[in-house]
């Protein structure tokens, strides 16, 4: 007797090859889903339409595929070291709800907060392509005594990780666009756990324990739990391009995911499909992989999906987990070296806007004894308070992130997710960097009110409260009786977002005025505030060059100047910053010189040198097609002007990484001198 369901379950894994998005059923792969794997029970199969059906061991089975054992690894570590004398703890495996299931299938995950999975190796040699020496000393790597290929090859996954090393990729959800999209995580990334280095503010010696824990992350490794089809690789130009935007915005004093290095492969059998620009045409492009480290990669979006699938007990152990280690960032300077270039600061503003040491301890401290409301309670506080002193330094330094879904936000109030961002060239409020962005929902204008909604979307989350376009079966059912944190304590909380984010917007941009600090909005009393509302109008109507034109104002505000320049020197200045009219220039100049500005105070917060969009698209392209080692360092991809060569502007590529640590200083201080 003929029996169709065979036929049909067959025909059901294969779909249109003409279709933008194709699958196969678990075990199939090839363009058609023709070929079946044929792994072992320990093995799991690069299945799926761009699969190739290699066979990989799964984590836990090292021993029966056979692998060489992996070595110890070090325990303790003192100073600056090699790469195999990293110190590695699975504190994040210790803290949260582990999945019991190990295998890298993309799946729904239940009741966990992260799952088990292990690096997918290139097929040819991993390269180093970039390397980042101020995060490596971090971590306590001495970037002199890297060996390119050892780090490239363990990293990369291809030699066996110490022993201690359990990788794990976290799983959040997040509204997308304004939706809620259901269970997302870690697709591309994977965490190798903590890495025992220094502080952000500690002053590295020989004889420096390391202690501070920073979670290392592999962008780009390969599939994992939340793949959801996809490859699980990233291209090595949008990885290089990835590692660019942290060491200007740290250098402004704003708090990122820090980039230690890009690995690539420059193998054709290595080499990506992708539809970069979503105009249906795919074009091959090489592989890449971002080594990231941050105190903890949680997101929004992870207390989102701990709520929804966890319930409150899951919850509040997620907040526990935040709070300690926000605890451990509030103890500590974490924009020193920006800090240390400004006039003194009152404590106040420094620690709510600048992210500098507490002077008291927030409630973050106590939340290891709180009870489950007021844990929840302070992890939204901490989060108001950070979030809105984060997007106040974004707007300040003209930064727009480009993509700022709940699941892109970090749980710590720190930068993360640097993948369509852009920074201003052109004053423009509704700017929108990502070129999927069709209605400019994350222009660089709309962050404040955007970052304010999705604390508006976490504090769904920690009150149990249903979430706004959420087309799930259980939508209206998630929330559990529990003790959730009460819905009015958390709109006290969210009340102060406003207040907060003008006063460190302001405060950040009275500096770059050369002003002293004082985060007075514009109110009655014609504060900073207004100078600063009336600067970035004129900004705005004249089409002005916002970075250039931030430095080249020092240079109208000579200290002796009793009155506003001329008009020829204010018509020079708007034809240098590309502003089509001097009108209300002068309007400005006068209220500006009344509270005495100072111009060596404004040279020290304004770089001389900026980030610009162009620049970085042609040296991330030259990042792919080199095939030796670029080292890019501080300060050579930010230029001023982009009317000099690309050799000479864009990259200072040194061969021998001995010479990189004294290279280093040197360019770094450029960014800043005159």
């Amino acid at each position: 007797m003929f029996h169709p369901w065979p036929w049909r379950l067959l025909w059901l894994a294969v779909v249109v090859t003409h279709a933008q998005f194709t699958a196969c059923v678990p075990g199939r792969y090839g363009r058609q889903c023709e070929h079946l794997c044929t792994c072992a029970d320990y093995e799991e199969c690069e299945d799926g339409p761009t699969g190739s059906g290699e066979c990989s061991c799964m984590a836990g089975e090292e021993a029966r595929c056979g692998l060489p054992s992996p070595p110890e690894g070090a325990t303790a570590g003192v100073g600056l070291g090699t790469v195999d004398a990293l110190v590695f703890q699975n504190l994040t495996l210790q803290a949260l709800p582990l999945d019991p299931e190990t295998a890298r299938r993309s799946r729904q995950v239940f009741n966990a907060s992260v799952s088990l999975t292990r690096p997918q190796p290139f097929r040819g040699s991993a390269r180093l392509a970039l390397l980042n020496p101020e995060v490596a000393r971090r971590l306590g790597l001495a970037p002199e005594l890297v060996d390119e290929a050892i780090f490239a090859e363990l990293l990369s996954g291809k030699l066996p990780l110490p022993s201690t090393v359990q990788p794990f990729a976290h799983a959040y959800g997040g509204h997308q666009f304004g939706s809620w999209s259901g269970q997302l995580g870690d697709g591309r990334a994977m965490s190798l756990g903590h890495v025992l280095g220094f502080a952000p503010d500690q002053h590295i010696a020989e004889d420096s324990v390391r202690w501070w824990p920073w979670e290392l992350s592999l962008k780009g490794a390969g599939k994992t739990p939340y793949s959801r089809g996809g490859d699980g690789r990233a291209a090595l130009a949008n990885a290089a391009r990835e590692f660019f935007a942290p060491i200007f915005l740290e250098s402004n004093g704003i708090p990122s995911c820090g980039t230690l290095a890009v690995l690539g492969s420059d193998a054709e059998e290595d080499r990506l499909a992708r539809d970069e620009w979503y105009t249906g045409e795919m074009s091959l492009k090489k592989p890449g992989i971002t080594l990231r480290a941050m105190p903890s990669f949680l997101r929004f979006g992870s207390a989102q999906l701990a709520a929804k699938r966890q319930g409150v007990p899951g919850l509040v152990r997620l907040a526990r987990y935040a709070l300690a280690v926000l605890a451990r960032m509030e103890s500590h300077d974490e924009a020193s070296s920006y800090l240390e270039r400004l006039r003194p600061l009152p404590d106040a503003l420094r620690q709510q806007c600048f992210f500098g040491r507490a002077v008291s301890p927030s409630c973050a401290e106590r939340a290891s004894e709180a009870t489950g409301q007021e844990v929840l309670r302070c992890l939204l506080e901490r989060m108001v308070h950070r979030t809105s002193a984060l997007v106040a330094a974004w707007m300040a330094v003209g930064f727009a992130h480009g993509v700022m879904n709940t699941d892109n936000l970090s749980l710590l109030g720190v930068t993360v997710d640097l993948n369509v961002y852009g920074f201003l060239s052109k004053y423009d409020p509704g700017w929108a960097p990502n070129h999927i962005d069709d209605t400019a929902r994350y222009a660089f204008g709309a962050q404040p009110e955007i970052a304010k909604w999705n604390l508006e979307r976490l504090s769904d989350a920690l009150t149990g409260t249903p979430f706004l376009v959420d087309r799930e079966p259980d939508a209206t059912s998630w929330a559990e009786p529990g003790e959730w944190l009460d819905l009015k304590r958390a709109q006290r909380e969210l009340q102060h977002f406003d207040e907060l984010f003008e006063r460190c917007y302001v405060v950040r941009m009275e500096l770059r005025l050369g002003l002293l600090a004082s985060g007075r909005p514009c109110g009655t009393d014609r504060g900073p505030g207004c100078v600063v509302k009336k600067w970035t109008t004129w900004l705005e109507q004249t089409g002005a060059d916002y970075p250039r034109a931030s430095r080249l104002l020092a240079e109208l505000l000579a200290p002796s100047a009793a009155r506003p320049p001329a008009e020829s020197l204010r018509e020079s200045f708007a034809e240098a910053v590309g502003a089509n009219s001097t009108a209300g220039l002068e309007e400005f100049l006068q209220e500006l010189q009344a509270l005495r500005p100072d111009p060596d105070a404004l040279r020290a917060a304004v770089p001389r040198l900026s980030l610009r969009s162009h620049v970085l698209m042609e040296a991330a392209k030259l990042v792919e097609l080199k095939k030796q080692v670029a080292w890019v360092l501080y300060g050579s991809l930010f230029v001023s002007t982009g009317a000099c060569g690309l050799l000479d502007c864009l990259l200072v590529r040194i061969q021998s990484p001995r010479l990189l640590a004294s290279a280093s200083a040197a360019i770094a201080a450029s960014l800043w001198g005159d």
